[in-house]
């Protein structure tokens, strides 16, 4: 879409972007159908989702705080870079903008680790947000100077490291101040926990 304003003489082109997500079934195949995501998200189309960890070497995951402005979970503590594939982006694709759009970092995709899939059905804002996904979840070990990561204010509003185990008790503990994901939560903590206890 782009929308043209007159100042005078001169003329300026804003060009407005229109986010298009793939339609999925409720196994979690395409359809062949594209939607907008305002549409997606009004009227609850499966779609696909990824979320990607990343833990230092002291064992601490990544959290960012979703940005005040966001139509969902405002403020909220969420997973450390997420986002969705839109129609005909490869995956790993999606990734690699994501990670460069929210924190600033070019992703070495090499390191990147796929972990599981899960799907879950989210009713929010009064029934105005129905949210749909078949999430794709990564790990990635890597050490950042998280003072110096460039932040999407539009999407992020801070970063903090949290031992992994110190987030799980927050979770256990229902601690209001994080996303909900209880399928994420239970998978991926088995897996922490195997591999870093």
């Amino acid at each position: 879409m782009n929308i043209i304003y007159f100042y005078g003489t001169m003329y300026y082109k804003e060009v407005v972007l229109v986010e298009f997500l793939d339609i999925l079934d409720k196994q979690g195949n395409k359809t062949g159908e594209k939607k907008e995501r305002k549409e997606v998200h009004s009227k609850g189309y499966w779609h696909k989702g990824v979320h990607i960890w990343i833990i230092n070497s002291k064992k601490e995951l990544l959290v960012q705080r979703r940005s005040a402005n966001k139509d969902v979970y405002p403020n909220k503590l969420y997973i450390s870079v997420a986002g969705h594939p839109v129609s005909g982006e490869e995956e790993i694709e999606s990734i690699k903008r994501e990670f460069l759009e929210e924190i600033g970092i070019e992703l070495d995709v090499a390191k990147l680790e796929y972990l599981f899939t899960f799907s879950q059905e989210v009713i929010e804002n009064d029934g105005k947000f129905l949210d749909n996904q078949f999430y794709d979840v990564y790990l990635i070990e890597m050490d950042l100077d998280i003072d110096k990561l460039n932040l999407q204010c539009e999407e992020v509003s801070e970063v903090k490291n949290i031992y992994y185990r110190d987030f799980e008790q927050m979770i256990i503990n229902k601690d209001k101040d994080i996303v909900n994901h209880p399928i994420e939560w239970e998978n991926l903590f088995k897996i922490l926990h195997k591999r870093y206890d």
